[in-house]
């Protein structure tokens, strides 16, 4: 391969200039003739020998491996020549390219923990792609599938190393609801990770192949002999197979998807997956950090027990996961589930019984401020006035006054803004500090610097009443359990007024 690059395309030139760079760091000269000879069909192992032992880390790190107890060889081998004999030619580059990649990644100095993992499941999604290959026989070689495997998340990766903030935001974008494609051209100068992977992949003179497989969602084979078909299948299936597991989500939608492209059920997928996880350990020690930290043997047998979703299951599982990604679940809180717990049981007991739902209202507050834990919560309640129907603050709690909580008033008509489109499709939103346009500007003053939390109030199908709760930016994000245990408060406020109203 030659050492010329390409240019780089209006838009990757709009975003070098966006993050104040000339240009990406080139893809280190031995990872691109080890990627070369993947395309080469004179290749030779004397050809391999030459580009590895150019790098003597590298040498080091492939001898390792192939002396590991994964590959049981039962005698030492001490050259790379000797190696590509045993292993052949295929194996050892393909170690060697996966190996040079993760370490080029790993030296340019990111977050340690968050790289691992991004580029152990693109690893891992790269020994996928190549065993289907290889178990299924389909019209690709093994080894180009590896390639491609392995480099389908490059625009993702390349964001998260380069531009830190910007793949943050896109992330909490899409934590809010924001499908990731309009995430990402929204802050990517109108382009997609994938298409990014494509325009860097150029740029680095890769071939076509690599290229057109970071393609997202692609079109099924045209044909048995489709390669480049089979190729984007193959490398889409496996990063996303991969990415669920690691997640602990369910594979099926994806399954029925690909199942019958490329002739593949969980049950298989998941055993290719264990074996690439197997094959993965003597690596090297930046894989195996990453392994650990993705607990990718626990997701592995978790995934494994998880039964196929019937239909039932998953449309409500799409509605969770609709209202799940309205809510912010990044960084954990410290642990205080026993006074959640202390406050659950005292909430139930109240219902219980007989209760006043002001007395009750004011420890629902009390739950949420000091249990849940926020800045301030207020509870807000519909009104009718003479020409609008407004959202008004009844009791509040934190660090608000009696008259910050009578000055919070929302009408409900516009809902380009978020208080009133929680209310109208009865959805629980998040928003992050200093979204424009989101609150009318009589409240800007309040919740200037605030990350809110807005939960309506839903009875007999209808919000009647909405949970106003905020945080100062920057404090820890709300965690699963904490977000649980907010549902259920609000759910108790509904059982609390549909209670008095049958009283009344």
């Amino acid at each position: 391969m030659t050492e010329t690059k390409g240019k780089p395309s209006g838009k990757l030139a709009e975003i070098f200039a966006k993050i104040n760079m000339s240009e990406l760091p080139a893809m280190s000269h031995h990872v691109q003739e080890l990627i070369s000879l993947a395309h080469s069909s004179r290749s030779a192992a004397n050809d391999l020998s030459r580009v590895i032992l150019k790098d003597y880390s590298l040498t080091n790190k492939v001898l390792q491996v192939v002396n590991s107890a994964y590959y049981s060889l039962g005698q030492s081998v001490s050259s790379i020549s000797r190696a590509v004999t045993i292993l052949g030619f295929d194996a050892v580059r393909d170690l060697a390219t996966a190996i040079a990649i993760f370490e080029d990644f790993i030296k340019s100095g990111v977050e340690k923990e968050g790289i691992s993992k991004l580029m152990t499941r693109s690893f891992l999604s790269a020994l996928h792609c190549q065993d289907i290959a290889g178990e299924k026989k389909l019209n690709v070689l093994p080894e180009e599938a590896f390639i491609c495997g392995l480099l389908h998340n490059l625009g993702r990766i390349i964001t998260f190393i380069y531009m830190p903030e910007i793949y943050k935001k896109i992330e909490r974008n899409v934590a809010l609801g924001l499908p990731e494609e309009r995430a990402t051209r929204e802050l990517l100068e109108d382009i997609t990770f994938a298409e990014l992977g494509q325009e860097i992949a150029k740029y680095w003179n890769l071939s076509q192949k690599v290229v057109i497989s970071m393609e997202t969602n692609p079109a099924k084979p045209r044909s048995g002999h489709d390669t480049e078909g089979y190729l984007q299948n193959l490398a889409d299936f496996s990063n996303r197979f991969v990415d669920l597991v690691c997640n602990e989500e369910d594979t099926s939608e994806l399954l029925n998807h690909y199942g019958e492209v490329i002739s593949i059920n969980q049950e298989q997928a998941l055993e290719l997956l264990n074996k690439g996880v197997e094959a993965s350990q003597d690596i090297s020690d930046s894989i195996r950090y990453g392994l650990s930290k993705l607990k990718i043997h626990s997701r592995l047998e978790k995934a494994a027990r998880r039964e196929p979703a019937s239909a039932e299951q998953k449309e409500s599982a799409k509605k969770a996961k609709k209202t799940e990604q309205d809510i912010e679940e990044l960084d954990e809180l410290p642990s205080s589930d026993k006074s959640i717990n202390d406050f659950i049981k005292e909430m139930t007991e109240t219902l219980m019984g007989p209760f006043q739902l002001n007395e009750f209202y004011a420890n629902l507050l009390e739950a949420i401020y000091r249990g849940v834990g926020f800045d301030r919560v207020i509870l807000c309640v519909m009104s009718i006035q003479t020409t609008k129907i407004v959202l008004s603050g009844r009791f509040g709690l934190g660090d608000i006054d009696a008259a910050d909580i009578a000055n919070f008033e929302q009408p409900l008509a516009n809902v380009d803004q978020v208080i009133p489109r929680a209310m109208k499709q009865c959805k629980d939103i998040a928003v992050v500090a200093d979204a424009p346009g989101a609150f009318p500007d009589n409240i800007h003053y309040l919740v200037k610097g605030r990350t809110i939390y807005l939960f309506p109030i839903v009875v007999n199908n209808k919000a009647i009443a909405l949970l106003y709760m905020d945080r100062k930016a920057g404090r820890p994000k709300l965690n699963n359990d904490r977000i649980k245990a907010l549902r259920l408060f609000r759910d108790f406020a509904a059982m609390a007024i549909k209670k008095s109203s049958k009283k009344g």
